[in-house]
């Protein structure tokens, strides 16, 4: 029987000569599919590999069919980067502190939309350049494993349940919801196993990470898998091997994991230069054939090529493969379809009356709803480390002595942090701005002469600054100047004298000042010596606010912003006591890593966070068993016993009592974030999807939901840590009758 298909290909030359459409690819009322086999037939090879070859910058146009440029590489995790103005959202770890995929998803939309407005503006002007297209290479699925990557700003933290929750808001926020068109691409990175390092002690060029298969599916894999089950039309490979293979030229993580297994349609865009790098970098090929056959064998469609011009763009060589057998032109013309797929997708090749979000203008950036929803993330990813006789909320409106010292006290480009929107002077605030109105007099000083590596120290401006002080607030922290992409630190102590400065400010003080420390990083930092020092007070771990910085520090301090203003932060990573506790970076084994994993006993845990307030949960229920493949359901009801209306992050864990293979000692299965009136009880659902509770049995058979005990604990924090609040944490256990393999797919 000839498929309806081939009959439809057939007649696409008189579908064409039948309506007001040039091309039948240009015809909005065929089937895309039917547009994209038309339009790639029509393609000669050298214009395919045109296509393929130029990931970085911008494709070239094909004029004798009247198709533009585009652009692959933008930047939009939070906010739109490196074009021009936007509205500049916190960075993605102090977003994933906020344990809010709702908040996470109007931060990508509001990020789309003014993305698609700009991108407009540069159409129409003929433009288009790097951060000026619909493709975005966000977001970041990394791991956080090691505090010491310079690229851990970016992530959304350590576990595996909050990331794959924003991987999914994320991806729903930025594509958006409208059933023609897409509002951007998504391009969900860096697969994978990509975590450190960048630049020590090895270059992320050249680095294999030696991974077993069971972390790679549980513990680097599943946000991943989170953004492919959510509808992304694109993902980056990174620059490091895994297990020997780049990850660029890896069949089995580009065709085995990601197509066969998930069931993956999209498109695969390397991490700028790292084609390249597999014969550089990594020695894996030793010619430009070789390396443009493997890695469009492997599953990667199209090379975002060096920007390095020592460098040349490997598949820029794949006509000469074809020629030289080593690739085939009709498996070439396949995968060279999912990139025009995804451009159709966007609207290009439609009246442009067709495409609603064509209408979007530069009026959007920053719209005041736009700078409301940058507080309100600011505020909410505050995390309250401590807070000595609850000194915090300050309570007087005026002090008449406030010192305000520390690199970070007016320093706008670092409190953004890295792959940020331009900074724009008339919407951002720095503490310096929201602290100052707390003093009727006001003395500061950054304390550091340079950046924030703070080797140059002028302690006699600290000592005059705090002397006869009421009130010190010092900021600290490390910024694009010690922590970034390619740049590692190698330890994590407070950087230079920046630890000088506290101490000065605690010694030249008034005994009865307080001293509230604000810090400013992603990758954490010892704090055992201000953690134990009684004269400082309060800790507030603020991540990389950008742009309402000062206004978020003043309404959270002084809590003028209602419920939102009050700490509801919590750590989305582990806090180290010290560098004895971390592992080589360089070691990609789970073991001692992340609270799933953990051996030692941290500083802060993950999911600790102090409030205002006080909570109490009871009435735990839940089912005593279920039949394996089910979901696991429950209620816990939680009061606000305090006397302040809050927001508060319901935690649910579990762990296996017996299990047959190596799992993690606790894992987060549920997490919501709910606002409770002070004196209210609410009742709090919960659901454990069951591919949550699936363990990687082995390599040949996949995941397993296996039978027996599990425990369960929900509270506002991890069960059974030194290191706690003051609200309690009930712990229950439940059964799966059965067991059941799910395969490779684990859904």
């Amino acid at each position: 029987m000839i498929k309806l298909q081939n009959i439809v290909f057939c007649l696409l030359p008189l579908l064409g000569e039948l309506t007001s459409y040039k091309y039948p690819f240009l015809n909005p009322n065929l089937p895309p599919d039917v547009r994209v086999d038309d339009l790639v037939g029509r393609l000669t090879l050298e214009e395919i590999q045109g296509q393929i070859a130029h990931g970085t910058g911008a494709a070239p146009a094909i004029d004798r069919l009247g198709i533009k440029p585009f652009v692959w590489w933008s930047n939009c995790a939070r906010g739109d980067t490196g074009s021009g103005n936007a509205t500049s959202f916190p960075e993605s770890i102090g977003l994933s502190a906020t344990f809010s995929p709702d908040l996470m998803f109007r931060v990508a939309r509001v990020t789309a939309l003014e993305t698609r407005a700009k991108n407009n503006y540069f159409v129409k002007q003929g433009s288009y350049h790097i951060h000026q297209g619909l493709s975005c290479f966000s977001p970041t699925l990394d791991l956080y494993r090691d505090p010491r990557w310079g690229r851990d700003e970016g992530s959304w933290g350590e576990d595996t349940t909050l990331a794959s929750s924003y991987a999914e808001a994320f991806v729903h926020g930025v594509q958006g919801d409208n059933s023609a068109y897409s509002l951007l691409t998504a391009a969900c990175k860096h697969y994978t196993a990509s975590g450190g390092p960048d630049s020590y002690p090895v270059s992320r060029l050249k680095f294999d990470a030696k991974v077993s298969m069971r972390d790679l599916q549980m513990s680097f894999l599943p946000g991943f898998k989170a953004c492919v089950r959510a509808g992304t039309y694109g993902i980056l490979c990174a620059y490091n091997s895994v297990n020997g293979v780049p990850a660029c030229a890896s069949k089995e993580l580009l065709t085995d994991i990601l197509r066969t297994d998930w069931g993956f349609t999209g498109y695969v865009i390397s991490d700028v230069g790292a084609i390249e790098d597999i014969m550089t970098g990594h020695h894996y090929y030793n010619n430009s054939v070789d390396t443009v056959a493997g890695s469009l064998d492997a599953g990667c469609n199209i090379n975002a090529g060096s920007t390095d011009p020592s460098k040349p763009n490997a598949y820029l060589s794949m006509v000469e493969a074809v020629k030289q057998g080593e690739l085939n032109e009709t498996f070439v013309r396949e995968s060279v379809k999912p990139l025009w797929y995804t451009r159709m997708r966007l609207g290009e090749f439609d009246p442009p009356n067709m495409v609603p979000f064509n209408a979007l203008n530069l009026s959007i950036i920053q719209t005041p709803a736009h700078r409301a929803l940058s507080l309100e993330a600011a505020m909410k990813s505050f995390v309250l480390l401590k807070n000595k006789n609850n000194f915090l909320p300050l309570k007087q409106p005026k002090y008449n002595v406030v010192s305000i010292i520390g690199p970070m006290i007016d320093n706008p480009n670092a409190q953004t942090g890295n792959y940020a929107p331009n900074v724009m002077p008339e919407y951002t605030t720095t503490p310096i701005d929201g602290l100052s109105p707390l003093g009727v007099t006001v003395k500061s000083t950054p304390g550091c002469l340079g950046d924030n590596n703070c080797i140059q120290y002028n302690s006699t401006a600290v000592q005059m600054a705090v002397t006869g002080a009421d009130v010190v607030f010092v900021c600290l922290g490390l910024g694009n100047a010690v922590e970034s992409e390619g740049h590692d630190r190698k330890n994590i102590s407070l950087p230079g004298h920046q630890l000088d400065i506290l101490k000065d400010a605690v010694a030249n003080s008034p005994p009865n000042a307080a001293i509230v420390l604000i810090l400013f990083n992603a990758g954490t930092l010892d704090l055992r010596w201000p953690d134990s020092n009684d004269r400082v007070t309060s800790i507030l771990e603020v991540f990389y606010p950008s742009q309402a910085t000062g206004v978020a520090l003043y309404n959270v301090i002084t809590m003028k912003g209602g419920s939102d203003s009050v700490p509801s932060g919590r750590l989305p990573i582990t806090w180290p006591m010290s560098d004895d506790q971390i592992p080589p970076i360089t070691n990609y084994s789970m073991e001692g890593r992340t609270y799933r994993y953990l051996n030692t006993e941290p500083l802060y845990p993950f999911g600790y966070g102090l409030s205002y307030t006080t909570f109490k949960y009871s009435n735990l229920t839940l089912s005593q068993t279920i039949p394996a493949g089910s979901d696991f359901s429950g209620t816990v009801d939680v009061e606000n016993t305090g006397t302040v209306d809050a927001e508060e992050v319901v935690q649910v864990y579990f762990s296996w009592v017996q299990p047959s293979v190596t799992v993690p000692k606790l894992q987060l299965g549920n997490f919501s974030r709910v606002v409770i009136p002070s004196g209210a009880r609410i009742t709090v659902p919960f659901t454990i999807k069951s591919d949550i509770l699936a363990v990687w049995a082995d390599d040949s058979t996949g995941w397993k939901i296996e039978d027996g005990s599990y425990t369960l604990s929900a509270g506002g924090q991890q069960p059974n840590q030194k290191r706690s609040i003051s609200s309690n944490v009930l712990k229950s256990q439940f059964e799966i009758l059965g067991s059941i393999y799910l395969g490779r797919s684990r859904n």
